[in-house]
């Protein structure tokens, strides 16, 4: 799953595109570019919102995206509970 999406800026998107897919947040991760189990996230989450945001509800890519993601808040949550409460968010608040 690849393709153009927009980092947010807060709750805004920013006018400019960056390629992101899992391959680039998984080499990313392993060249220790991201500075928090945070940005991480949310790189990883922007990749299936863009899946849902430009395939159609009644295409599988939007389903699996919206599987994909569950799992992945699933999987993250013990480790987002591990860190401070400063650096805690509640994803689905936002």
């Amino acid at each position: 799953m690849g393709g153009v999406g927009t980092r947010k800026n807060k709750s805004t998107f920013t006018d400019k595109p960056i390629l992101l897919d899992l391959g680039l947040v998984k080499l990313n991760l392993s060249k220790n570019m991201y500075s928090s189990p945070l940005d991480f996230a949310s790189d990883v989450r922007l990749v299936f919102e863009n899946a849902m945001l430009y395939n159609p509800k009644t295409d599988e890519v939007h389903g699996m995206a919206h599987q994909l993601l569950s799992y992945f808040e699933m999987l993250f949550r013990p480790i987002q509970a591990k860190l401070p409460t400063n650096q805690r968010v509640n994803w689905f608040l936002l």
